[in-house]
């Protein structure tokens, strides 16, 4: 009985891992969702299946459908065609944003950049204390999750240097009460 109670005990407990000497106060947990664990530049895909543990080919479909949306061109001929635009290679925030709302997530992005600076003398930098526990920072050209404290990325995105951050995603719920 003494053990079942403590069994239970450790199941309700929140996972507690090391401080980080990182200068962003984040740990690193490297991690691909993609099945064949390629890399390319699915950033905002892998970020949205490791934030918020969704599958990899439904979001990937998803976010692609929406990339498409009201996207085309016109071939020699001034025939317009629909864009053959996928996932691969980057996200735009509208297109991470609907594809999170697709998934009935009520999310939305936090602009950092105007952050008190309007000269721009004032950033604020990726770093645990300007992110919600859970959500998708967007530092300069990548897209990123951040959960308990860490990255969960494929490669160490935090950056030798402080990075700036740009703004983040997350549930509505989870924005930060100084945001």
């Amino acid at each position: 009985s003494h053990s079942v109670v403590n069994a239970l005990l450790l199941l309700t407990m929140e996972l507690q891992f090391p401080k980080s000497s990182h200068h962003s106060g984040l740990r690193v947990m490297l991690r691909n969702p993609h099945p064949k664990k390629e890399r390319h530049g699915d950033c905002g895909t892998r970020a949205i299946c490791l934030a918020y543990d969704l599958d990899y080919q439904q979001v990937w479909n998803r976010a692609t459908r929406n990339k498409r949306a009201g996207s085309y061109y016109y071939d020699q001929w001034g025939q317009r065609k629909q864009s053959a635009r996928s996932a691969d290679w980057g996200l735009s925030k509208a297109d991470l944003i609907m594809t999170l709302k697709d998934f009935g997530l009520d999310v939305v992005y936090k602009s950092l950049t105007k952050y008190r600076n309007k000269d721009k003398s004032t950033w604020l930098y990726f770093n645990q204390d300007n992110l919600p526990k859970t959500c998708i920072a967007h530092v300069p050209s990548h897209w990123v999750a951040v959960r308990d404290g860490a990255i969960w990325d494929t490669y160490d995105s935090r950056g030798k240097r402080p990075r700036k951050l740009r703004g983040y995603v997350c549930l509505r719920q989870d924005v930060l009460p100084n945001h």
